[in-house]
């Protein structure tokens, strides 16, 4: 039978030889019989837990496998990366050609027949290109960016699996407010120029909820949720994203900073360029419900606060788009109310819907 250990391991251009199933196919056909049965039924247990096919399966690790030299063929495509690309292709459609009667066949054959009463699994198809994978990288990234679109950063990324589905057509009103963000997101997204944002206004007026909409409207896009007593960590963040060929928007909610605080001063250096200025693949966007920034003491209070709110504007300033959500009047409030019914198929008088808004 085919020596699969051997095989596998002329892989070179996908990271994937750690994979469960890499390894349980590794496994088969060496001196012992029961660490052959052991392997396959590991790799029935990877298939039917994951509930794939054999195809959908090794597609699925090659896509999401964190591999830089597919990264680099994506984008600098020489003959030599290409084949090696095709090379592990070869190896990996071999893999896909077993399906779990013939792969019990031959084991049988070496073995003696062990195998008949052992499960199967679905084989599916596998047939895709270099240029496939390559495409596919160029697009949504490698690893955990090809597999996740939100991520929270505390330390490290940390991929967010059921993000907010919240869409722009279910945020009410403030259009004028939403399309300045949609129209600067549209501009990055396609190399143009394009500003952070400053999202400012009272609570509840769809702040964030605009930002997590951003996220649901385009596809190449990924975001990085950064907590603002994380925001010392802008620099790493930067490093680590700046080397991704995908666009990212660092979140930051409810920005305010107390006196003195250092991470006012990292920030302002991100945001208007210093030694670790923010790459182009990167913006911030950042919300506030406080005019004022940078949190007064008594003091400031007493006799104004000119220093304070100085500070204020000039991170304000930083940003570039300052995108400003009123509090609603009441007639705002309650034409929200009635749209937001209707989209919910909310069916009763007007003036009781208006009664319990």
């Amino acid at each position: 039978m085919n020596n699969f250990k051997q095989e596998l391991a002329g892989l070179c251009a996908f990271n994937v030889k750690n994979d469960a199933l890499i390894k349980a196919f590794s496994a088969l056909g060496g001196r012992s019989a029961v660490k052959s049965v052991e392997a396959y039924m590991e790799i029935c247990a990877v298939l039917l837990t994951a509930d794939k096919s054999l195809g959908e399966y090794l597609k699925d690790m090659l896509i999401f496998s964190d591999s830089p030299f597919i990264s680099l063929t994506a984008e600098n495509p020489t003959e030599l990366r290409k084949k090696a690309v095709e090379s592990d292709l070869r190896i990996i459609g071999r893999i896909a050609g077993y399906s779990s009667q013939r792969l019990k066949e031959e084991l049988s054959e070496k073995y003696g027949d062990i195998f008949a009463e052992l499960p199967d699994y679905e084989q599916g198809s596998f047939d895709y290109t270099a240029e496939y994978f390559t495409n596919f990288t160029e697009k949504n990234g490698s690893g955990i960016f090809a597999k996740y679109k939100a991520f929270s950063y505390c330390g490290g990324l940390c991929p967010i699996e059921n993000t907010d589905p919240v869409r722009l057509s279910d945020l009410k009103n403030y259009e004028a407010q939403r399309n300045q963000v949609v129209e600067n997101t549209v501009c990055f997204l396609n190399g143009k120029p394009a500003q952070n944002v400053l999202l400012y206004g009272d609570r509840g007026t769809g702040k964030s909820s605009t930002v997590k909409a951003i996220l649901n409207e385009f596809e190449g896009l990924r975001m990085v949720e950064l907590s603002k007593n994380d925001v010392g960590e802008l620099p790493a963040l930067f490093r680590q994203l700046k080397r991704v060929p995908l666009k990212f928007i660092i979140t930051i909610d409810d920005l305010t900073f107390s006196e003195n605080d250092d991470r006012f001063g990292i920030l302002k250096a991100a945001l208007e360029g210093s030694l670790s200025a923010r790459p182009d693949n990167i913006l911030i966007y950042a919300t506030t419900n406080r005019r004022k920034i940078i949190k007064e003491t008594e003091f400031e209070r007493e006799i104004g606060g000119a220093d304070a709110i100085d500070e204020s504007m000039t991170l304000a300033d930083r940003f570039g788009l300052f995108v400003t959500f009123s509090k609603p009047n009441k007639e705002v409030y309650l034409d929200i109310v009635r749209k937001l019914a209707a989209d919910r198929g909310i069916n009763i008088p007007e003036s009781e819907l208006h009664a319990a808004a």
